[in-house]
C-alpha cells in the first residue's frame, strides 16, 4: 500500500515535468523541419536545444530512479507510525532539475 502512494507521486511528478519537455521537443523538431538547409547558426542552436532537452529528460529519469526507494522507505515508516520523511528527500524534490542542465549551456 505504501509503495503505491510513492509510485503515484513519482508518476505524477514525472508526467508534469515531461509534458513541457515533450512540447519543447516537438517545437524544436518543427523548427528543424521549417529551417532545413538554412543558416548553420540556427541549425547549431536547434541541435543544442535537442541536446539540452535530452539532458533534462535524463536528469529527470536519474532523479526519479534515485528517489523511488527513498520515498518508499518514508511511506513505510509513516504507515508503521515511525518518523517523518528525511529532510534530504524533501530537499531533492524541491531542488530545480535544470541546474545540472544549465551548467552545460554555452552561448
Amino acid at each position: 500500500m505504501a509503495q503505491l502512494h510513492s509510485d503515484d507521486i513519482l508518476a505524477d511528478f514525472a508526467h508534469r515535468l515531461r509534458q513541457p519537455l515533450s512540447a519543447l521537443e516537438a517545437l524544436t523538431a518543427y523548427l528543424d523541419l521549417i529551417t532545413a538547409g538554412g543558416d548553420p547558426r540556427i541549425q547549431e542552436q536547434l541541435r543544442r536545444m535537442h541536446g539540452e532537452i535530452s539532458l533534462a529528460d535524463q536528469i529527470l529519469r536519474d532523479g526519479l530512479r534515485a528517489l523511488r526507494p527513498r520515498l518508499a522507505g518514508a511511506d513505510e515508516a509513516l504507515a508503521a507510525g515511525g518518523a517523518r520523511p528525511q529532510p534530504e528527500v524533501a530537499e531533492e524534490l524541491t531542488r530545480p532539475l535544470t541546474n545540472a542542465a544549465m551548467a552545460t549551456v554555452t552561448y
